[in-house]
């Protein structure tokens, strides 16, 4: 959590404190591939990561200053999954794990395009793993409560008024912590069936999404004079 504070600081600085900032808020919902990235699983000959999806939905408050610079803090619930094939069995192993993120981003926008860089801290709610042959079981006990996440995005403008937007966009995220704990790799995770060569390379949540947001304008700080006070007016 401190990285999300620290970069809405840094990013907060980068603007001036006395010019007029103006707010919006949004829905917003993600879909496409998730994966465990593990240097493990790429060095084993038999153990393969399986193309696997995974959903995001939540909102965002954005402060917005001008027409181009702006800062967004985001709330969303997330189910990742990663599947994997061993020998020749598909889907061998299939992870599942449920994520309340948060996030703080700077964008830049510009000709109906925009592009996105920021921080994402993930709480772990739940893991599930499908093995083929024992079925579904609770592995939430092999992984981290929580891990960081680093976030690049970029997208367009599709349509809306002066107020109401619609956006598309992908967005790339990359795992900064591990988030398998001591037990799990003890225990061989995410390959489970043998042990792990090198157990301390990182078990790391990425993610390649489309995203898509509808935002709503919805006020502006401003003030009449030096010496009045800053008033939030809302836009009709």
């Amino acid at each position: 959590m401190k990285y999300l504070i620290t970069l809405s600081l840094m990013m907060t600085l980068a603007v001036s404190a006395h010019s007029q900032w103006w707010f919006d808020a949004g829905l917003k919902g993600s879909y496409g591939p998730t994966m465990m990235y593990d240097q493990n699983v790429f060095d084993d000959g038999d153990y393969k990561h399986a193309i696997s999806t995974g959903t995001s939905f939540g909102g965002r408050l954005g402060f917005n200053y001008g027409y181009h610079v702006g800062l967004s803090l985001e709330y969303a619930g997330a189910t990742s999954k990663q599947e994997f094939n061993y020998g020749n069995i598909d889907d061998f192993n299939a992870f599942k794990w449920k994520h309340n993120d948060i996030s703080t981003l700077f964008r830049y926008s510009g000709n109906g395009a925009y592009i996105e860089l920021g921080a994402k801290f993930s709480k772990i709610k739940e893991v599930e793993l499908d093995n083929v042959n024992t079925g579904i079981s609770d592995a939430t006990e092999y992984f981290n409560e929580n891990y960081t996440s680093g976030i690049f995005g970029f997208g367009s403008y599709l349509m809306g008024s002066e107020l109401l937007t619609l956006n598309l966009g992908v967005r790339i995220h990359w795992g900064f912590t591990d988030m398998v704990n001591e037990a799990g790799k003890d225990a061989g995770y995410p390959i489970v069936v043998e042990a792990l060569k090198d157990p301390t390379k990182k078990t790391l949540a990425t993610a390649a999404q489309l995203q898509m947001e509808l935002n709503y304008a919805f006020g502006r700080f401003s003030k009449e004079a030096c010496h009045d006070r800053w008033k939030l007016i809302l836009f009709q």
